[in-house]
């Protein structure tokens, strides 16, 4: 299993209107329950 994510933001979690969709919410939702640790990362 894995213990940390990270997520780039640009072009892979926010949309076209720099928002995160609710996709991208479950599927993060998900991992947090499973005791994952999320990393938000940006240039």
């Amino acid at each position: 299993m894995y213990k940390l994510v990270a997520i780039d933001l640009d072009g892979t979690l926010l949309n076209s209107y720099g928002e995160v969709s609710e996709e991208n919410k479950k599927a993060i939702e998900k991992a947090v329950k499973k005791g994952v640790n999320i990393v938000l990362a940006s240039r």
